[in-house]
């Protein structure tokens, strides 16, 4: 990589793109100010930028953060209910940026970070990573077989980082000696100060960690934790770390093949956690066994009594996994996870009802999409297969915001949310299928394979259409998958642009005109079809 030069067309898009609405530094400098004068400034702080860089020395002020505690859940006189959010200098930030643009391009275009990463890059999310992984454990089920998984809980990642050891690591992925050099005195001699009603607490010097709140520090980390993912069965999303192993096998197998089975899977998660326990010591990095999750997918009614070990520490198995927000359950189904989601959306809305006198109609539709909805959309393209008992109790929540937000008009534009899951997974399948994503989601997507139309099958009216994936079970063909192939096999040729375009796909999609009369205005795209009764539940 070469040494990082600043033009003032860099310095200026950063500037413009500064939002005026966040806090200013310890420092004191506006993001108003820094936008508004960028014309003025870009020059000045060119140069300033290039000094910094040239000399490997980053002001002093740009290394204090004031750091703002927002309470949790729990006793609010207990300091461990309350979470740091820090704020740094918007100088600095916009010298970051620049630098972070710079170094993230040649590190995608260079295919130096892992693959298994999907925290802090373009283009991937944690719904992504959750396909994925529900996918393998959802095939192993529907070959015969059983998945064992892990979520590790890694103490503190970030204000844990080991300034040594991140440091000696930069010179592999080939950064120059003076990027180096330059973030050894960014991440050096830093300090805090706590922030309560305005008063600031005396100075606190950290000797670890990556900053909170630094536009750098993602992408330090992931440069810091992208040699664990070397480690067969290994996948994060940033510090959330998940490893699994999965066994197929035929129809009836004897019992004794079974647990031999399930020994080897325990000894395949032991041997990972043994390489991501030597990990952790070489790099200063403590792991939780007593915070590790650890869940056998099975469909087997043999119960899984084998248990993995980790330093020292045998491993509960319990019968869900919660991983990036979403509980999955041993069946790789969702039913705990939608009951939660249904009693905090439930929660929400009785705040908004208790308070709806002081709103007007538009507002509490606002505070409905904005405060209430996105908790029954998380992720809902997982889960969007689910079955009507489970799904229920959703629109039943969106039902009742209609009737606080009480005004026809504003609501008849409300999309049932059976849409807009429905939407939401086409989404998803059209950016995998366009390759926007991690190798192994690619590839776990069907090849397109073109039908043609017969009076019985509506299947291969477009070229796009992809091969459907048959199975024997009802709950596979929930899944993600499955089901948003069905859809996606269902669209019309018009929906498909002709070159990548998200949002004209989306607006294909939601054309009234292009649904066949299956879909009408309020319904799912897909109506659940009852599989041939030789399928086993």
């Amino acid at each position: 990589m070469p040494e990082i030069n600043f033009s003032q067309r860099d310095v200026r898009r950063e500037l413009l793109t500064l939002d005026v609405h966040k806090s200013s530094g310890p420092d004191g400098i506006p993001a108003m100010v820094l936008k508004q004068c960028a014309p003025e400034l870009c020059p000045v702080l060119t140069r300033l930028f290039a000094l910094s860089y040239h000399t490997r020395q980053v002001p002093s002020s740009w290394k204090t953060a004031h750091v703002h505690p927002v309470p949790k859940k729990g006793d609010r006189s207990d300091p461990s209910n309350y979470r740091p959010i820090a704020i740094t200098s918007l100088l600095s930030k916009v010298m970051e940026r620049v630098i972070n643009t710079k170094l993230l391009r040649y590190l995608e275009e260079h295919d130096l970070i892992s693959d298994r990463q999907y925290g802090f890059r373009h283009g991937r999310s944690t719904g992504d990573l959750l396909v994925y992984l529900t996918h393998r454990w959802a095939s192993a089920i529907e070959s015969q077989g059983e998945a064992l998984a892990v979520s590790l809980d890694m103490a503190k990642a970030f204000d844990r980082v080991w300034h040594r050891g991140l440091l000696s690591k930069l010179p592999s992925y080939g950064l120059p000696e003076g990027l180096c050099k330059w973030v050894a005195s960014f991440l050096s001699s830093r300090c805090i100060r706590a922030v309560v009603d305005g008063c600031c607490s005396a100075k606190l010097d950290l000797n670890a960690g990556v900053p909170q709140g630094s536009v750098l520090s993602p992408t330090l980390f992931l440069l810091h934790i992208n040699d664990l993912l070397s480690i067969d069965g290994i996948h994060c999303y940033a510090d959330d770390s998940t490893g699994d192993a999965f066994y197929t096998c035929r129809a009836n197998i004897p019992r004794s093949a079974v647990v031999e089975s399930r020994e080897q899977l325990v000894s395949q998660i032991e041997s990972s956690l043994s390489k991501i326990s030597d990990w952790g010591r070489d790099n200063l990095v403590q792991f939780n066994p007593s915070k590790t999750q650890v869940c056998a997918f099975t469909a087997k009614k043999t119960p899984f009594t084998v248990a993995p070990q980790f330093q020292d520490t045998t491993l509960t198995i319990s019968n869900s996994i919660g991983i990036l927000g979403v509980d999955i359950s041993s069946d790789v189904q969702f039913r705990c996870h939608l009951e939660d989601k249904v009693k905090m959306a439930s929660k929400k809305l009785g705040v908004l009802n208790r308070a709806k006198r002081y709103f007007t109609p538009g507002q509490r539709l606002r505070l409905y999409k904005s405060q209430v909805r996105p908790h029954m959309e998380y992720c809902s393209h997982l889960w969007a297969g689910a079955p009507a008992y489970q799904l229920g109790p959703l629109d039943s929540v969106q039902r009742r915001a209609v009737r606080i937000v009480d005004d026809p008009i504003l609501t008849s534009d409300i999309e049932p949310l059976s849409l807009r899951r429905d939407v939401a997974s086409l989404c998803v399948l059209y950016r995998l299928y366009n390759g926007l994503c991690s190798e192994e989601l690619f590839e776990m997507v069907p090849t397109a394979t073109f039908y043609h139309r017969t009076a019985r099958h509506r299947q291969g009216i477009h070229a796009h259409t992809l091969q459907p994936q048959w199975s024997r079970t009802v709950r596979y063909q929930r899944n993600f998958l499955p089901r948003t192939i069905r859809l996606w096999n269902e669209l019309p040729a018009e929906v498909f642009p002709q070159d990548y375009s998200m949002g004209s796909f989306k607006r294909g999609v939601l054309v009234r005109d292009c649904w066949p009369p299956s879909w009408p205005i309020g319904n799912s795209l897909l109506r659940w079809k009852m599989p041939n009764p030789g399928f086993v539940q």
